[in-house]
């Protein structure tokens, strides 16, 4: 919805965190009058309200709700809420941020979602485009508000969006868009895997240039109801099946390449970023940068410096020969196995949190072949143990500096400690970042030893 339209409708931003911050920066700038909701006390209410120059209600209340004419809402508040869904059945528009993004972005945007991967991929396109010169700016669901984005100069926008935020967004026409891959997440807010892979596959509609993941049928977009008509070409990628893919591997004098239809692009060695995932995350950054038509040339220095993101898979240190990984970013069942697969020797793993109606049971199999010893914290911790039983050692902590001091008591040189906690973190710790920076304050404790 264009900010001109919206100086004529009455405006209320449901959900006042850094999203709904940013929009009200947006609203702001555009003379937009708007209300503001969300939970939380009257003083802390009052208090906003002298802020903003604004009403600021303290509770979601549909009967609040109905006497707007769009409410912009934030992420973290579902659709489903009964007072957002009596809004909708009444006749209220519902919009989200990118909604906002989409009717003022005036360069090309390449989308990005899918239950894993979606920071790592984001932030190589934007490190290998900025090492070729050209003004790349992550952004959404990673570091900066889409926004607070429109602020600076960019030439092109690399937006990680999270199903939430597809959730409120009809008009986002990217150039490029992936779901990179679908996993077993945020079950609690969805009927089912398949209703939340049709949400993510929504990122397909008017996106010019469609990158799929031959390996994950999630993915794949349905002709009939996820995309639009302005759909120019479809580019697959697998890390296996060259026949049927653009982007591919292949051995080379016995080493895995990374190709594109015609030439052997990368030695996978060359990455600077471990596991058969990042590989794949290699094919899904080319795949998305070929709508730009950037050459290769341009784009290896910045393919083979990138180093990954803190918080995923970030190397910490070594210590008496135990080497110390921090994967909190790892907050679902998917991402926690390729980290564990990823790992250069036997794992203690730190794992739990907010199961978030997961099933466990599909890390049997890897923490039975890597996993010499399974250290729980959290509030769903006995949840993951009975569903993990019998793979391997279970030991349960009561904090992050207890499992630590685990792992160090029990690793022997050799060893990999890992925290990647297939969880959510919100019922210990502000944040993943909270979490993985508590992980590692501990870890230099040993590192000092």
């Amino acid at each position: 919805m264009h900010p001109r339209i919206l100086t004529t409708q009455r405006v209320l931003i449901v959900g006042f965190g850094v999203t709904g911050a940013s929009v009200v920066r947006y609203l702001q700038r555009h003379q937009v009058a708007f209300d503001v909701a969300d939970e939380c006390d009257q003083h802390v209410a009052a208090e906003r309200a002298e802020n903003l120059g604004c009403t600021v209600h303290s509770t979601f209340d549909a009967t609040t709700f109905q006497r707007y004419d769009v409410l912009v809402l934030s992420p973290g508040v579902p659709r489903s809420h009964p007072a957002v869904a009596e809004a909708i059945t009444a006749g209220v528009a519902v919009i989200g941020d990118i909604e906002l993004f989409a009717h003022s972005v005036e360069v090309p945007v390449i989308a990005v979602t899918g239950s894993n991967g979606k920071s790592t991929v984001v932030s190589w396109i934007a490190h290998a485009l900025q090492t070729a010169g050209i003004k790349a700016v992550a952004c959404g669901n990673i570091g900066q508000p889409a926004l607070d984005s429109l602020l600076g100069d960019a030439d092109v926008y690399v937006l990680e969006l999270s199903s939430y935020q597809l959730e409120s967004t009809q008009s986002l026409k990217p150039l490029a868009a992936t779901v990179l891959n679908v996993s077993d997440d945020h079950l609690d807010r969805y009927d089912d895997i398949d209703h939340y892979a049709a949400v993510k596959r929504t990122v397909f509609t008017n996106a010019q240039y469609r990158v799929v993941n031959q390996d994950d049928p999630r993915t794949w977009p349905d002709a009939d109801s996820d995309v639009g008509d302005g759909v120019e070409e479809r580019f697959t990628l697998s890390l296996e099946s060259i026949s049927e893919s653009r982007w591919h591997r292949v051995l080379k004098d016995g080493k895995p390449w990374l190709c594109d239809d015609k030439f052997a692009l990368l030695d996978q060695s060359e990455l600077a970023v471990p596991g058969e995932h990042n590989a794949a995350n290699a094919l899904a950054v080319l795949a998305l940068i070929e709508a730009l038509a950037v050459p290769f040339t341009a784009l290896k220095e910045g393919m083979i410096s990138f180093v990954g993101l803190r918080h995923r898979t970030e190397y910490l240190g070594e210590h008496a020969g135990v080497r110390w990984y921090n994967d909190s970013k790892g907050t679902n069942v998917d991402a926690c196995s390729k980290a564990v697969s990823a790992m250069p020797g036997p794992v203690l793993l730190i794992a739990g949190g907010l199961a978030k109606g997961a099933d466990f049971s599909p890390l049997q199999d890897v923490v039975r072949r890597c996993v010499r010893l399974l250290v729980l914290i959290g509030q769903d911790r006995e949840q993951i143990r009975a569903q993990l039983a019998g793979a391997t050692q279970i030991v349960m902590a009561d904090g992050m500096h207890e499992a630590v001091q685990i792992c160090e008591q029990q690793a022997d040189p050799g060893d990999v400690v890992l925290l990647s906690p297939a969880c959510s973190s919100f019922d210990m710790f502000r944040n993943f970042e909270d979490r993985g920076e508590q992980f590692a304050s501990a870890v230099q404790e040993v590192l000092a030893a």
